[in-house]
């Protein structure tokens, strides 16, 4: 069989166009306003990142990883929504103060900024530059500028050649003298392939993103566990006997989940789509807070104590990439299993993170639902995770997204 999506989500059609009209106008009316108001710096350039809950700035750094990601957003929504002025100057602030001062020689780039774009911090990773390539690649066709496009290239050309190595974990933190292979590595090589395939379709970007769905699928998912496990050996196999081979990222799986269904219905693979949603499913369940509601932001697999601090809150990003996976799933299947996920979640998301009083949403929940900061902006949080998923899950229900 083959899995197929005709444009008509498998949604009663009263309940989505009320769904429409709520993505439509959380994204229009109240997230993507807020950042063109507070995080555009037209005296410097580039994006203010740390901002307050009004949308004041309690620090004047320029996150780097956060830059890529906001130039993609803007760009983005001006090259498959509407062709508006201010999205396109948005992603051109943004644009010419990473190339005048993000790189360093030897072709890597900073992680901060100082607010006129001097450097305060050196590299952090190479997802610094997987952020920044998908923007340059998407402002490209915004701006119709090809010196941006060769730049992305170049930049797709070295991360192809870095992304999956044993020498990756690092990344972990610390030094370890065990070798992993890291999730987050196929999900950054989905990433740049599939925004680069879609705006200049290219075998290519095919191949990377064959090589990703691969890896996932027989590397990091493990059907047997009910897992898709975030670091593994090298070869995939499981290296529970450390902390770093039990962790589950549930945020990370669904992440990736809703990027798998994708690329099942691009290539109309019903088994890969299939895979995909029990990946979604089995990271749902492993992840959801009985007690309180919500998706946690870290466990381990077999429940023994996870050392992150944070691993009990409530992130507005997983939350954000659960509802599109949930609601792109669902207009494919017509599942009542998976419509009652869906609402679940759509129900607590929509209650705890936004703030109604200043608009866009919390970033970081307690977790009994409570913020534990009221910031909006900080390096991690920023014009990213939560638009594209707002503007995903209109598309889908508009019959806009094409695959």
């Amino acid at each position: 069989m083959e899995a197929k999506f005709d444009g008509e989500p498998k949604i009663p059609s009263e309940h989505r166009e009320q769904l429409r009209n709520h993505y439509q106008s959380s994204l229009l009316d109240d997230v993507t306003p807020w950042w063109l108001a507070h995080s555009l710096d037209r005296e410097y350039g580039g994006y203010f990142t740390r901002l307050e809950r009004t949308g004041a700035r309690y620090a004047d750094d320029k996150d780097i990883w956060m830059t890529g990601r906001e130039i993609w957003m803007f760009s983005h929504l001006y090259n498959t929504y509407d062709s508006r002025s201010e999205w396109l100057e948005a992603a051109r602030l943004g644009v010419d103060f990473l190339l005048k001062h993000a790189f360093k020689p030897d072709g890597r780039m900073y992680f901060r900024l100082k607010r006129d774009g001097r450097p305060l911090s050196e590299v952090l990773s190479k997802y610094t530059e997987v952020f920044a390539a998908i923007g340059l690649a998407e402002y490209s066709k915004a701006a119709d500028n090809q010196t941006t496009w060769a730049k992305a290239m170049e930049m797709y050309e070295r991360l192809m050649l870095q992304l999956g190595r044993a020498e990756d974990t690092v990344l972990l933190g610390y030094p370890l003298k065990e070798q992993f292979h890291l999730h987050a590595d196929d999900m950054c090589r989905i990433t740049v392939a599939w925004v680069l395939n879609q705006l200049a379709p290219d075998q290519r970007f095919e191949d990377s993103l064959t090589e990703s769905a691969e890896s996932i699928m027989t590397r990091h998912w493990k059907p047997e566990m009910r897992a898709l496990l975030e670091n593994v050996a090298m070869d995939g196999s499981p290296m529970l006997e450390y902390q770093e081979g039990r962790m589950f990222h549930p945020g990370h799986s669904i992440e990736s989940a809703w990027m798998l269904m994708e690329l099942a219905l691009h290539r109309k693979d019903q088994a890969l789509f299939e895979t995909a949603v029990d990946i979604m499913l089995a990271s749902l369940k492993q992840g959801w807070d009985k007690e309180y509601g919500g998706i946690l932001y870290l466990t381990n697999i077999d429940w023994t104590p996870v050392h992150t601090i944070e691993a009990n809150c409530k992130l507005w990003w997983p939350h954000s990439e659960a509802l599109y996976a949930l609601l792109l799933a669902w207009s494919v299947t017509g599942r009542q299993d998976i419509a009652a996920w869906y609402e679940k979640l759509h129900d607590y998301s929509f209650q705890a993170f936004p703030d109604l009083e200043y608009g866009e949403w919390f970033g970081y929940l307690n977790r009994d639902g409570s913020p534990i900061w009221t910031a909006k902006a900080n390096g991690w949080k920023g014009f990213f995770h939560l638009p594209r998923a707002l503007y995903r899950c209109y598309r889908l229900l508009d019959g806009r997204l094409r695959f």
